[in-house]
């Protein structure tokens, strides 16, 4: 004997699709079958995928996501110095767990500081709002792979990239101080007091650094999958695209909304340097959907706001391009390599 379907099921089994679970099922799909279709080139950049870890990923980030676990796992969130926390406190509203995670974030690379971000919101220092707020603008490129990868393996030139880590982070700040204006006033001064009076639980001795390596590699497994996985997608675009016969600039820019380091590869070969300057700040800035697919799963169960967090990072990507291209015109030898302008 069945039971009848009460109307509370029958609305559950009824509802329609969010529209983001439509975006991610039609883009899951492509995937499947631009892989399926190109599967040899997939596997050539799969393992394309696995030296990138090997060599640059894991060496560059892995320390630093120890480090982190055991800054905040150790109760070190709290102890930044005074001169320091206020000043953060006043540009950016956070608590000193928020700002130290925002410090890390912009010292360290991503996703460092959306790590700490959900260390301290599961250890009760920060409340979901804040850490929502600092996964705006502490979600950015590392200076290693700006300054030594971008600036000085492709353009040839370190002042480069010396010249976008400063543009990111300086429009990394702008958003964290917009973002903190935009919000409602009277709530600002309540969740930075609230998260400061709630309990830490700070770990001691052998189990805060076992437990700091567990959690870190853990979440370099998961950053080390989308890596490979966004690789093996960005040889199979590519076949893909090249069959179209579409411009240098067009497949750039795709290349760029995808993921971060093929991203920049493509806009540092093409011909303009002013416009492919510009692409390469902008693919900085909004650091491609890879990364953010790193920090959805790092971040998950927290209840953070991803549309929050992708609508300030579209908008990073747009600024960091415009001031780039700024500093690019004002100061053409940036995109000259050093042996040639002599610098």
């Amino acid at each position: 004997m069945t039971l009848p379907q009460t109307s509370a099921t029958v609305r559950k089994k009824s509802a329609p699709l969010s529209m983001g679970q439509l975006c991610f099922g039609f883009f899951a799909l492509f995937c499947l079958l631009l892989i399926l279709r190109n599967s040899e080139i997939a596997m050539e950049y799969m393992s394309r995928g696995l030296l990138l870890c090997t060599r640059t990923v894991i060496p560059s980030l892995f320390p630093f996501m120890i480090l982190s676990e055991i800054i905040v796992s150790g109760g070190l969130v709290k102890r930044l110095p005074r001169w320091l926390s206020a000043s953060l406190r006043s540009l950016f509203g956070l608590s000193d767990a928020g700002c130290c995670a925002v410090l890390l974030g912009m010292l360290c690379g991503f996703p460092v500081g959306a790590k700490c971000a959900k260390l301290s919101y599961e250890q009760g220092i920060i409340t979901q709002e804040e850490g929502t707020r600092i996964l705006t603008f502490s979600n950015n490129p590392s200076s290693a792979f700006l300054i030594g990868a971008v600036g000085a393996s492709l353009w040839g030139n370190r002042r480069f990239g010396i010249a976008l880590y400063a543009t990111v982070l300086s429009v990394a700040a702008v958003t964290g101080i917009l973002v903190n204006r935009l919000q409602k006033k009277d709530t600002n001064d309540d969740f930075v007091s609230s998260a400061e009076s709630l309990p830490l639980r700070p770990l001691t001795g052998a189990k805060l650094f076992t437990e700091s390596v567990r959690s870190a590699t853990g979440s370099m497994l998961l950053i080390c999958a989308y890596v490979v996985f966004f690789s093996a997608l960005m040889g199979a675009f590519h076949v893909i695209l090249a069959a179209f016969d579409l411009p240098q600039g067009v497949t750039a820019t795709l290349f760029c909304l995808l993921e971060l380091s093929g991203g920049v590869s493509q806009a540092s070969a093409l011909a303009d340097p002013i416009f492919s300057a510009v692409l390469c700040a902008f693919a900085a800035g909004w650091s491609g959907l890879s990364v953010h697919c790193q920090l959805i799963s790092v971040c998950d169960g927290t209840g953070f706001s991803f549309r929050v967090y992708f609508l300030a990072k579209l908008f990073q990507g747009l600024l960091c391009a415009l001031v780039f291209g700024i500093l690019v015109y004002l100061f053409p030898n940036l995109t000259v390599p050093a042996e040639i302008c002599g610098k």
